[in-house]
């Protein structure tokens, strides 16, 4: 009795689905919130937008993939799988494989093109960007076709621990196997940090006080943050290597892999979210620095001033809906993406006062250098 128990216990395939579920629901949440919030808040769908949508289709093919060889094995010991289904349960791995490295590279690029927008009139930091993503996207093609031909044909791969297998081949050498993988960590992490850090440079010089800046820095820097699951990833990298219990052993690989790319993914959609939080008031920031919570509101003139301020900037004249437009300073995307507060429209009894005051009194006519026909009249 106990060592059934024991085998349940040491069955890690529903520890590997229960992360692959949880993070392909949280996608498709955060996705489908930035489709709205883009296409139906913001009136525009820019190209990042667009391949977060491809990316999440593909990511969901992963997941899709992963939970079809956790069907098959992956997670148990080899001893606790049928022999027949070795074979299926490993073409589903390296299905999975191949796709990784696919939305590994999409998700920076998802990253990186909105920074790109923002940083539209910084030089330096635009080539930084484009360098980086030449980079990864140029070693990725190299580490792609390592993970495709890794074995020789390419289905030996799933066939290599048959007794009898249909093919006969050989597979890469261990160093092949596990050199490209680490720098391929190391380039995500590297990558990861600078997409997260460049944003200080284009926001600190700006005019915004210190606490908006801070803000700013860590909406940006918000869809980076899968970098800690890939630092989780390295010391698990050598499960990539062939060894007796190759379907157990691959579940912590498998588990950080997971959790990397979708919780990139997922993180890069929540960066663009707070138009959507602040057409339902929430988490927003007043003027004078108090927050709003669902269903509160400002008093008095303040109230009304900043539903004046919501309704002119809705009413606003806008690109249409899901067609791209480019900005050219950060200030306009900082506005449009919520990242900064907006400032309100004056209420209409701010704009009487202020007329009746620039009006002068009938009792205090204007002074010889108040007329405009005066002669020295300087309009500078």
């Amino acid at each position: 009795m106990s060592e059934v128990a024991t085998m349940a216990t040491e069955n890690r395939g529903p520890e590997l689905a229960a992360v692959i579920i949880f993070l392909m629901v949280f996608s498709l949440v955060t996705v489908g919130l930035r489709c709205y919030t883009m296409g139906f808040v913001l009136k525009r769908f820019f190209a990042e937008d667009w391949l977060s949508v491809v990316t999440l289709a593909i990511y969901m093919f992963y997941s899709i993939s992963a939970l079809i060889s956790i069907r098959w094995g992956l997670g148990k010991h080899v001893a606790d799988v049928p022999i027949d289904h070795h074979p299926i349960a490993l073409f589903w791995k390296y299905i999975g494989q191949c796709v990784y490295v696919l939305v590994s590279v999409l998700v920076k690029f998802i990253v990186g093109l909105l920074l790109l927008r923002i940083c539209s009139r910084q030089k330096w930091q635009r080539v930084t960007i484009w360098t980086l993503l030449g980079v990864v996207t140029v070693f990725n093609m190299f580490y792609i076709f390592i993970v495709i031909l890794q074995c020789m044909p390419i289905q030996f791969y799933w066939y290599r621990y048959s007794p009898n297998p249909p093919v006969t081949g050989k597979c890469n050498h261990s160093k092949l196997a596990t050199i490209p993988t680490y720098v391929s960590l190391l380039l995500n992490v590297l990558s990861d940090w600078i997409l997260a850090l460049l944003p200080i440079s284009v926001v600190w010089n700006s005019n915004m006080d210190r606490n908006t800046k801070i803000s700013v820095v860590a909406v940006l820097a918000i869809g980076s943050i899968a970098s800690l699951a890939t630092v989780a990833r390295i010391p698990y990298a050598k499960q990539l290597l062939s060894n007796p219990d190759y379907l157990y052993n691959f579940t912590d690989l498998a588990i950080w892999s997971t959790v990397e790319i979708g919780l990139a993914l997922s993180a890069s959609s929540l960066a663009t979210l707070k138009p959507l939080f602040r057409k339902l008031n929430i988490l927003v920031s007043t003027r004078n620095g108090s927050r709003l919570g669902v269903g509160t509101s400002g008093q008095g003139t303040n109230s009304r001033a900043t539903k004046d301020g919501e309704s002119a900037w809705h009413s606003r004249k806008r690109s249409m809906p899901f067609m791209p437009r480019k900005f050219t300073e950060i200030k306009d995307e900082e506005n449009e993406m919520g990242i900064i507060p907006r400032p309100a429209e004056k209420s209409a009894l701010d704009t009487s006062a202020r007329d009746s005051i620039s009006v002068p009194l009938a009792s205090h006519p204007p002074t010889r250098s108040q007329r405009p026909d005066f002669k020295d009249f300087n309009f500078s």
